[in-house]
């Protein structure tokens, strides 16, 4: 009884000597931050003290499409109105411009107009410089609540770009919306020295936006399609105007081996220009994932831009399907037999120099029919370019073996319907099938070497 009734002691001075650790520790941490543990009165907090109290606050990503892209498009309504009274000029009434004024005053908020003392007369001045119409890309967004919910506020980051993919500005903007009425406000930020968009602070307020015919809240919802078009939008403007931040969207792993810098990245865009200005989705499709869904996004002429997503913006991108093979290609091909194989790794080989991927092309061509026919890459560029289209369709209509060599036939056609066919070039027009001849070694895993007829 004695061993028991010492041991119960034990358990009671350990747990004393824990309860005054954690007192000590407390008491330590007050006086380090004295504000965290002030004990509030609700009915003694003043203004300011309550505006605090709102800053602490955490701001959360956006996570829902919807939210985000119906955030974003409150933006775009302003940015419209905008570009509207920018692009005015001396021929523009005087009442035409006043209307466009009071377009831009009126989506405005409260705050940020009697902040700066702005008027209809002068909303010009607390605005942009812009001389030209602008197109924006959001790259980020979090939002804050107010208690009820009856408020969300957003912080948006983003770049502006003119029609010319011209790179503009950062723009830091906050989007006010009243869920009750169903109404946004709008407080641009014009002179700032954020660097992230953690550094913007933002308050969860309760806000009341009166109705009027400009900031109506128009609700998006993120369709697949809708969502696949504003990926592929987004992209071809960072990669024209801002190809340094489209680079860091690109998946990690698959930058480096298919690039392998930002200036070889640069370069194929710069090569490319005209056909990234082109892009334009054709199909698209979603595989939903536990942890993200992928966005398969095709353009019409047969590109693919492979999205993976997580969250609004938060997504990596590849813009092939070889580079990195999917578990789901490598179990096909490695279920299928020779032909199967074979046809895979021509069409795989067709992609390349549809995307225009000439180096990795030439790095599977059979040694001996390289040293033989095309000693440096430039020559397999200059061939392609007159013996197989921009864009290929590719069809097999033969397939024979040789000994441990595959002989694939089949015939290539322009998948552009000649608006990037030369018909001072080469053996056929837009509406001719160009005849080739493969010839491949199968090696270990997804491994081969191919060669062709030369003509």
């Amino acid at each position: 009884m004695k061993k028991i009734k010492y041991f119960i002691i034990g358990i009671v001075l350990l747990i004393i000597i824990v309860v005054i650790t954690i007192v000590a520790i407390n008491m330590k941490d007050r006086k380090e931050n004295p504000e965290a543990y002030q004990y509030i009165d609700e009915n003694t907090i003043t203004e300011e003290g309550r505006e605090q109290i709102n800053y602490r606050k955490a701001l959360n990503d956006v996570n829902s499409p919807d939210d985000f892209f119906t955030a974003v498009n409150c933006v775009n309504q302003y940015i419209t109105a905008v570009n509207r009274l920018s692009i005015t000029n001396e021929n523009t009434s005087g009442e035409a411009k006043n209307g466009l004024r009071k377009n831009v005053y009126e989506m405005l908020s409260k705050d940020y107009i009697s902040d700066n003392n702005i008027t209809q007369g002068n909303v010009d001045n607390y605005l942009n410089d812009v001389s030209n119409s602008v197109y924006f890309i959001p790259l980020r967004a979090k939002s804050i609540q107010d208690d009820n919910f009856t408020t969300t506020r957003y912080i948006i980051y983003g770049i502006e770009e003119d029609m010319n993919y011209n790179f503009l500005r950062d723009l830091y903007i906050i989007v006010n919306t009243d869920n009750t009425n169903k109404t946004f406000s709008i407080e641009p930020i014009i002179n700032h020295n954020y660097t992230n968009i953690d550094d913007v602070k933002l308050d969860s307020k309760k806000i009341t936006i009166e109705k009027n015919n400009v900031n109506e809240i128009i609700k998006v919802v993120a369709s697949d399609e809708y969502t696949s078009q504003q990926y592929l939008l987004y992209y071809k403007y960072l990669a024209i105007g801002r190809p340094d931040i489209a680079y860091e969207f690109l998946d990690k792993e698959y930058r480096e081996k298919r690039f392998g810098s930002l200036e070889k990245y640069q370069q194929y865009i710069q090569d490319n220009l005209d056909d990234v200005k082109a892009v334009k989705l054709g199909k698209y499709g979603v595989d939903r994932q536990k942890e993200y869904n992928q966005y398969v996004c095709q353009d019409t002429y047969g590109k693919m831009y492979i999205f993976n997503v997580e969250n609004p913006m938060d997504f990596s991108l590849q813009l092939d399907i070889y580079t990195i093979e999917s578990d789901e290609y490598k179990e096909q091909y490695e279920s299928g037999n020779e032909e199967i194989k074979v046809q895979m790794n021509v069409n795989k080989f067709i992609l390349m120099i549809n995307n225009q991927d000439y180096e990795t092309a030439y790095n599977l061509l059979d040694e001996n029919f390289k040293n033989n026919y095309f000693k440096t890459l430039e020559d397999f560029i200059n061939y392609m370019k007159v013996y197989a289209y921009k864009y290929n369709n590719i069809e097999i209509r033969n397939f024979n073996v040789n000994g441990n060599v595959y002989i694939c036939e089949g015939v290539l056609t322009d998948a552009t319907n000649g608006q990037y066919v030369d018909e001072t070039k080469g053996t056929a027009g837009s509406g001719s099938a160009l005849a080739w001849t493969f010839y491949m070694q199968l090696g270990e895993g997804e491994d081969f070497k191919i060669s062709f007829e030369v003509l």
